[in-house]
């Protein structure tokens, strides 16, 4: 069977990056692992949504750099997506560890864009450190040098390179940082790809995959591959 990575907890049943996606994607054994995403707030506490600002998965609106996290709490973070979730709120990183429990590896993509987020990598390192999980938690980022720093402060936390597109020497990328794996989009995934990374022992990671046609046509090309998907359901059905 496929590897899979539920992406921002198990969305298509739940919202995303909510405790409720991340419970589910917890109790289903064939989940390997679960992914989110990370911003920082104004009083520099991390937490678990995708966008920039909180107007698409929110009742609210703003930057998430602008808001306290007592602002972000007060926020619902559910109804968009169902009724049922309506007490739904954006969880902080540190309830999402303690939820986890190292039951489940967990990639945590740094939201980093141009050094927008001062002391991000600092303050998920320290929860990772402080939960224990450094061994269950991968740090991925679109922005390497966010990964190039998280590589200096906790050289022994996992690192992946979160790439869109076909960027040349990408294997000297990846060996810049000392990454254990490569993201890439599936569009983006071919066979010269698969042997420059396989040659150079690095992981791939594929997303986002909801499709059981393209995962098998991933999957004959490297069976090895591992898939992010929204409903990881329709993977191995």
């Amino acid at each position: 069977m496929e590897k899979v990575i539920a992406h921002r907890g198990w969305s298509g049943k739940a919202p995303e990056n909510t405790l409720s996606a991340i419970k589910l994607a917890l109790e289903e054994p064939k989940i390997d692992s679960i992914e989110i995403d990370v911003h920082l707030t104004k009083d520099g506490v991390p937490v678990v949504i995708h966008d920039h600002t909180v107007d698409r998965t929110t009742n609210g609106t703003g930057y998430i750099k602008d808001l306290r996290i007592d602002e972000l709490k007060a926020l619902d973070a559910g109804s968009w997506f169902s009724p049922s979730f309506a007490q739904e709120t954006i969880p902080t990183l540190e309830e999402v560890l303690k939820l986890i429990n190292r039951k489940k590896k967990l990639f945590i993509e740094l939201k980093q864009t141009a050094g927008l987020y001062k002391g991000l990598e600092e303050q998920v390192i320290h929860l990772i450190k402080k939960y224990g999980a450094e061994d269950h938690c991968y740090l991925i980022s679109f922005d390497h040098k966010s990964l190039q720093m998280c590589m200096k402060l906790h050289p022994n936390i996992k690192r992946t390179l979160v790439l869109l597109g076909s960027p040349l020497l990408l294997v000297n990328q990846v060996n810049e940082i000392k990454a254990s794996a490569v993201s890439r989009h599936y569009q983006y995934v071919d066979q010269e790809l698969i042997e420059s990374l396989n040659n150079n022992g690095t992981e791939i990671l594929v997303w986002t995959v909801d499709q059981k046609t393209e995962t098998e046509r991933l999957f004959t090309l490297d069976n090895r591959i591992i898939f992010t998907s929204n409903h990881p359901n329709l993977l191995w059905v």
